[in-house]
């Protein structure tokens, strides 16, 4: 059964790409979005998430949150799929001029293929969120770790320029209400 739902969330997650190079209609930036400087060092807890969310399903595998843990993150990134679908919204990220570190290459690497459709929800911030909660079911005495690793790759979608300020807050206010429907189809 887990293998069944892995394979449907990794062709769910794989929705990603068509959705995101759709044309956005839409963008939610305020004005605090301009005062949100762009911190390039803070890309390296960006890409962490790709490692957090691999390591959350092995970490979570042989748990009894297993099977609910995927099946919120299907329901969670089926969700998302659908409003990008619909609602095509997206990012205005800024031009890299800087190549010469490390941090700018990899900004830039990450602009040029992460297109800038998307925006909300911020599957960044919906797959970390939903990560860290099952994370931190698993492993209580961790928990304040799991809320530290989420605060940080939220605001590192700021801090990069990938998400505007409402794409993570809307994100943070939607991510328990799906895992709540989840909890409530299993």
């Amino acid at each position: 059964m887990k293998v069944f739902l892995l394979l449907i969330l990794s062709s769910i997650i794989l929705l990603y790409i068509p959705l995101n190079r759709q044309k956005p209609r839409f963008n939610f930036k305020i004005k605090l979005d301009d005062l949100i400087p762009l911190i390039p060092w803070t890309v390296w807890i960006y890409v962490s998430y790709y490692l957090l969310l691999p390591m959350s399903v092995l970490l979570i595998w042989s748990s009894s949150h297993a099977i609910a843990f995927f099946v919120t993150q299907i329901i969670s990134t089926a969700f998302a799929s659908l409003i990008w679908k619909i609602f095509p919204n997206g990012v205005v990220r800024p031009t890299i001029n800087n190549h010469s570190n490390i941090n700018h290459r990899i900004l830039n690497l990450i602009y040029n293929h992460d297109k800038d459709c998307n925006g909300l929800p911020s599957g960044h911030v919906l797959h970390s969120f939903v990560s860290c909660y099952y994370l931190a079911k698993v492993f209580p005495q961790a928990w304040i770790l799991f809320v530290g690793i989420l605060f940080a790759i939220s605001i590192s979608t700021l801090t990069i320029k990938q998400h505007y300020y409402i794409d993570m807050v809307a994100t943070l206010l939607l991510t328990p209400i799906l895992i709540e429907i989840s909890t409530m189809i299993i």
